[in-house]
């Protein structure tokens, strides 16, 4: 009878082993822990631009000693040229920078020509620092943020929202930098991931705390910030979830088999997602399948099974086929270091930002390299 109670006791404890196990590297995986809901401290934020009625609201959050005090200006609309964007970090006052408001928007294309330079990163998550140094260290920028990559493409593969401090800074350098890599003749990409739709579309579970506690001092609630409203929602609606440019395809999650039998191009896929980054919990109340699988765990913005090894190399090929590319570059699940699967076809490049040792991926004189914020590179091989 003990050896029974013994064994029985055994089974339990290896059972709840096994399954917390399974829940720390799910977790190391996917990003999708929620933050703790620890209070935070309000800090340095924005701007952030409001369109209401015939005038633009400018609120942002400055320290005033040790306190954080927040901010409201207003000009009318029509005036709007004359606003300038200051980001200011009072921990590192060498990272400050300004831009101009864009004079119009416009609706990204979903495809490109080959590109001779591309610099691809994702999963930012809000750090700003890391971002940057992958950005000078590679000559992207140079220290006073002027674009030094010629005709060079930059490609932020989604997930620049949410856990990290800065995200509001972030989205404004990709906003300046546009303006400056065209001047040049290159080009920055910015393709959203399902962190970009989640904080346009109300799901704010991943937000730092940093933003509620502005929020309050604001008296804006944050699910305001990301709206058509807004300056940064406007943009941020032009942008698309899956783009190509030459042989590389760029979407955040993947391309799902299921794709293959769907009788959409990359640019349609784009147009019928549009519509709903704002209401994206509208699209699983619509009695549209196409729709729904496109936001769906399957969807371009969530699949996963590239880097979890549970696609087929013939439907990698079948996707390549049938959309025009040679690579699928994907962020979205976690790899300790940028790496291609499936003999190249896949590269995936999500790392852990907030470490010093994180990587980015560089086609360059038509080689593929893993580089990190350091500057250092090295060449894929596959």
């Amino acid at each position: 009878m003990n050896t029974d109670k013994s064994a029985f006791f055994n089974a339990i404890f290896l059972v709840f082993f096994f399954a917390l196990i399974s829940n720390v590297l799910m977790a190391q995986e996917d990003h999708t822990t929620p933050l703790p809901p620890q209070m935070g401290k309000a800090d340095t934020d924005g701007p952030h631009l409001f369109y209401r009625k015939n005038k633009v609201y400018i609120r942002q959050i400055r320290m005033k000693d040790t306190t954080a005090v927040a901010t409201l200006d207003s000009i009318e609309a029509k005036q709007k040229d004359a606003i300038k964007i200051e980001c200011r970090f009072t921990k590192n006052p060498e990272w400050n920078f300004s831009t101009k408001l864009k004079s119009k928007y416009r609706i990204e294309n979903t495809e490109y020509p080959k590109a001779e330079k591309i610099l691809a990163v994702s999963d930012i998550e809000g750090n700003f620092g890391s971002f940057r140094n992958f950005l000078i260290s590679h000559k992207v920028i140079d220290e006073k943020y002027n674009w030094t990559f010629g005709k060079g493409h930059l490609v932020c593969v989604g997930d620049f929202f949410d856990r990290g401090p800065n995200v509001t800074e972030t989205l404004w350098l990709i906003y300046d930098l546009e303006e400056k890599a065209k001047a040049a003749g290159g080009y920055v990409h910015y393709i959203l991931g399902n962190h970009e739709i989640l904080n346009m579309s109300n799901d704010h579970r991943y937000v730092h705390p940093k933003y509620m506690r502005n929020a309050d001092l604001y008296q804006e609630p944050y699910v305001n910030w990301f709206k058509r409203s807004t300056e940064l929602g406007r943009w941020l609606e032009t942008k698309n979830v899956v783009e190509r440019i030459g042989d590389f395809i760029f979407v955040h999650g993947g391309l799902s088999p299921d794709l293959n039998y769907i009788d959409k191009t990359l640019s349609e896929i784009n147009n019928m997602m549009r519509p709903f980054y704002f209401i994206q919990e509208d699209v699983f109340r619509i009695d549209d399948e196409i729709l729904r699988f496109m936001f769906g765990d399957n969807g371009p913005l969530w699949y996963r099974n590239y880097v979890m090894a549970q696609a087929q190399d013939a439907e990698i090929e079948e996707s390549l086929r049938k959309f025009g590319g040679k690579h699928i570059v994907v962020g979205h699940t976690l790899v300790n270091a940028v790496r291609t699967f499936y003999g190249g076809k896949v590269i995936a490049i999500d790392t852990r930002h907030v470490d010093p040792n994180s990587t980015a991926f560089l086609y360059e004189g038509g080689k593929f390299f893993r580089i990190d914020q350091l500057g250092k590179r090295g060449e894929l091989k596959f």
